[in-house]
């Protein structure tokens, strides 16, 4: 058990973005590193339930690979939130300015997250609201085949065939319905194509006869004659057509034996060709609602859910605040690591990343042969830039090793157990220089001070005159 605790507590580390050998340093910061691992694996965790559901239930995805999908998708979310409380430092002095990109990255992961957990909460409610939604668009469709073109068609030659097999049943007995007659509808057509030419001949000898905006010259000339002589046989073949038309009537409304066959062959002869269009309208009309039959059931994709949803939670207050409280649940979960990271104040283990940055830094410096510009300094002989000279490291010497930064460089204490301040304890004086300080002769002068003095016991060093 202990050994399982101690594997969870390194992987919360690793997730948290932390450097496991900097924390080493500081024991105490360790519960505050593990709650931000907590928090980046609990909205992996989140994100690979979540992209579960959106596959298997709206895009109906296998099981076996939705999870597969989830997996990738979770370790995708595990290395964003990673990266983005590592990337937030809570000793930097301008953090939540710098970190507005990264709180917008975790409000759009947020949204796309929590949106399949809640579609799943309401599950049950947001399949009985789609068995709605598809009969209503049903009952729409139904109505729309009534009243188009292809829906009249089909009543109409049904009462035809109707009609046809009552006449055809009683042995020519019952008269046909007229405006169904072939005869008749052929008649009919003629006609109205003989009044268009003789409404067209009519026009045109008005505007020769009276003038217009096609005719400049008005008058009864040759023009004029012609488009008389054109009118008056249109109008001579839609009388012809009417009477033909008029005599048809008569024949099939008349109750002798001859219009008794009549009839009857003229049902036999016209319903086969009704029968056949009726099928065919039939058939085109039962296949268009085939297509929006197949098209209807398969509508159950994410939109519709989500559609299903906004028309529940508008019906009920209850169920849309219990939407949004859910939604703002899920969406704190999921930007939960960005705002701990924000709430963490600077502790032990900022410091100690800072040393340890500066010791990486040393290290690099040393690898790279990279010393300080300030140090490199070129004296002249006999001058004060000789003494900082000798007092100052050598480019080319070696530097001793430093302490380790979990380790405090203690300086070496005096005889009376005083430390001396060491500005940079990195650097070790050649032997050589150590010697020429040590053979430079002291000009000053040794005077005790007087009765003022105001320090007792005490010697003052004075400089040579010259």
């Amino acid at each position: 058990m202990r050994r399982f605790l101690a594997g969870l507590s390194a992987v919360l580390i690793a997730l948290s973005g932390a450097r496991p050998e900097v924390l080493r340093t500081c024991p105490t910061e360790r519960g505050k590193f593990e709650g931000i691992g907590g928090a980046v694996l609990t909205t992996s965790v989140l994100a690979v339930v979540s992209m579960t559901f959106a596959l298997s239930s709206a895009l109906s995805v296998n099981i076996v690979l939705a999870v597969l999908a989830a997996l990738l998708w979770g370790l995708a979310i595990l290395s964003l939130d990673r990266w983005l409380v590592s990337t937030i430092r809570a000793d930097a002095p301008n953090r939540w300015k710098m970190a507005i990109p990264r709180i917008l990255i975790a409000f759009v992961l947020g949204l796309v997250i929590s949106t399949p957990l809640v579609l799943q909460v309401f599950k049950a409610e947001i399949d009985t609201q789609i068995v709605e939604m598809k009969q209503e668009r049903a009952d729409v469709f139904a109505r729309q085949q009534k009243q188009g073109e292809v829906g009249k068609g089909v009543d109409e030659l049904r009462k035809e065939v109707a009609d046809l097999q009552r006449v055809i049943s009683s042995g020519g007995d019952v008269p046909l319905d007229i405006e169904q007659d072939p005869k008749i509808k052929a008649l009919s057509a003629q006609r109205a194509d003989a009044r268009k030419q003789m409404d067209k001949h009519y026009n045109e000898l008005q505007c020769q006869l009276y003038g217009g905006a096609n005719c400049p010259k008005k008058g009864d000339g040759p023009l004029a004659q012609e488009s008389r002589k054109a009118y008056e046989k249109d109008k001579k073949l839609v009388d012809l057509l009417t009477r033909q038309i008029e005599d048809r009537k008569r024949e099939l409304n008349s109750s002798g034996e001859q219009a008794k066959a009549t009839r009857l062959a003229a049902a036999k002869e016209a319903l086969p060709k009704a029968q056949s269009q009726l099928d065919t309208a039939v058939e085109q009309q039962a296949r268009i609602q085939r297509s929006f039959n197949e098209d209807n059931l398969a509508t159950d994709g994410l939109l519709t859910r989500l559609r299903a949803l906004n028309e529940l939670t508008g019906k009920d207050f209850t169920l849309s605040m219990a939407r949004l409280l859910l939604f703002l649940l899920f969406l704190l979960i999921e930007c939960l690591p960005v705002a701990v990271k924000l709430m963490q104040r600077p502790g032990i283990y900022e410091k100690a990343l800072t040393l340890a940055e500066r010791r990486d830094l040393d290290g690099m410096r040393d690898e790279f042969g990279v010393r300080s510009a300030s140090r490199a300094r070129s004296a002249a002989p006999g001058g004060s830039d000789s003494v900082w000279g000798i007092w100052s490291p050598r480019e080319d010497e070696p530097r001793r090793p430093t302490a380790r930064f979990e380790e405090e460089a203690r300086p070496p204490e005096g005889p009376n157990g005083t430390r001396a301040d060491t500005a940079d304890s990195g650097y070790a004086y050649g032997s050589l220089e150590d010697e020429a300080l040590r053979g430079m002769a002291d000009t000053r002068t040794l005077r005790m001070p007087g009765p003022g003095a105001e320090r007792s016991g005490g010697v003052e060093l004075l400089p040579d005159e010259d």
